[in-house]
C-alpha cells in the first residue's frame, strides 16, 4: 500500500566544495521489506546513507499515552491507536513486519554508501544481537553520540540523537565547532528544543508523512507527536535547518526515501 517517493532537497553546507555530497535519508523502515527502497537508492548513487530511527521493532506494543489533566485527549490517542491495531490486524497486509528485512537491507546498503544510523522509539528495547548485528555488518550506530565526517573536501560533525535521556550529551554536541547534522528521530524534539540550537541541519523521521494524508497538498490528518494536522508532518522547515521524511511505512498512503544533496 506504500508507493516509493523520492524527494530532493538541496541544502547549502557553507563550505567550498569542489562537488556536491548526495545523502540518502531513510526513516521508519519498521521491518518492512524494503528492496524497493534499496533500488531507489542505487539510482540516486549517494555518498552518505542517514537512517533516521524505527528501523526494528523492539518496543511494548501497548499505548502509554498518560495526559494528565487532558482526559478527552487521552480517549482520542487510544481510540486512534487501538483502531489502527485492529485495522492493521484484520486487513490482509502486503508488507509483513519481519527483523529479516531490514537485516537485509541494512547488509546491502554498507556496499553503497556508508551509513550512520540513529534510534527511533521503537528501538528502545534493542537486543544484544541487534548492536553486534549493526557493528558486525559496518553500520555506524549513533546514540547520543556524535562523530568527525569527512567526505572528499566536505567536513562536518554527524550527531545522533536518541529520544530519551540526551540532557548529558547534547549540551556537548551543540558546542562543538563546524558544520553540525543532527539525526533526530522525532521532528518534535527539534521544534521544542533545538530550533534555535545552530545545527545547521536536522534529519527527521517518526511523522510516516502524517499517517494519512488529506488532500492534494498531502497535508497530514494525524501526526505522531503532534496531534491532528500537525505543522511537521513532512518537507523542509525552518529555512531548510529541519528535514522531516515522508516515512515508507506499510498500511500508509504514501512514503519516500529521502535523498537531501548538497
Amino acid at each position: 500500500m506504500s508507493k516509493i517517493i523520492i524527494t530532493r532537497y538541496t541544502a547549502d553546507s557553507k563550505q567550498h566544495l569542489q562537488q556536491p555530497v548526495r545523502i540518502a535519508h531513510v526513516s521508519d523502515l519498521h521491518e518492512r521489506d524494503c528492496d524497493d527502497i534499496m533500488d531507489a537508492i542505487k539510482k540516486e548513487r549517494p555518498d552518505l546513507i542517514f537512517i533516521t530511527g524505527d528501523t526494528f521493532e523492539r518496543y511494548d506494543n501497548r499505548p502509554q499515552y498518560e495526559f494528565e489533566h487532558r482526559p478527552v485527549k487521552r480517549v482520542i490517542i487510544n481510540a486512534i491507536h487501538y483502531s489502527n491495531y485492529l485495522l492493521t490486524f484484520l486487513l490482509p497486509q502486503k508488507v509483513k513486519a519481519d527483523e529479516e528485512n531490514v537485516r537485509r537491507f541494512l547488509k546491502e546498503a554498507v556496499t553503497v554508501a556508508p551509513v550512520y544510523m540513529s534510534l527511533g522509539n521503537h528501538e528502545e528495547k534493542l537486543l544484544h544481537r541487534d548492536y553486534r548485528f549493526l557493528r558486525d555488518v559496518g553500520v555506524t550506530l549513533l546514540d547520543n553520540a556524535d562523530i568527525d565526517l569527512r567526505v572528499r573536501d566536505f567536513q562536518c560533525v554527524l550527531g545522533g540523537m536518541s529520544c530519551w535521556d540526551y540532557e548529558e550529551w547534547l549540551p556537548t554536541f551543540l558546542k562543538k565547532d563546524g558544520y553540525k547534522i543532527l539525526l533526530c528521530h522525532k521532528p518534535n524534539q527539534y521544534t521544542e528544543l533545538l530550533a534555535d540550537s545552530g545545527i545547521d541541519l536536522t534529519l527527521s523521521g517518526h511523522t510516516h508523512g502524517g499517517q494519512i494524508l488529506v488532500g492534494k497538498k498531502g497535508k497530514g490528518f494525524f501526526v505522531p507527536g503532534q496531534g491532528l494536522f500537525g505543522k511537521y508532518a513532512h518537507g523542509s522547515f525552518f529555512d531548510g535547518r529541519l528535514i522531516v521524511s515522508d516515512a515508507p511505512t506499510p498500511s500508509r498512503v504514501r512514503g519516500s526515501s529521502t535523498p537531501a544533496s548538497w
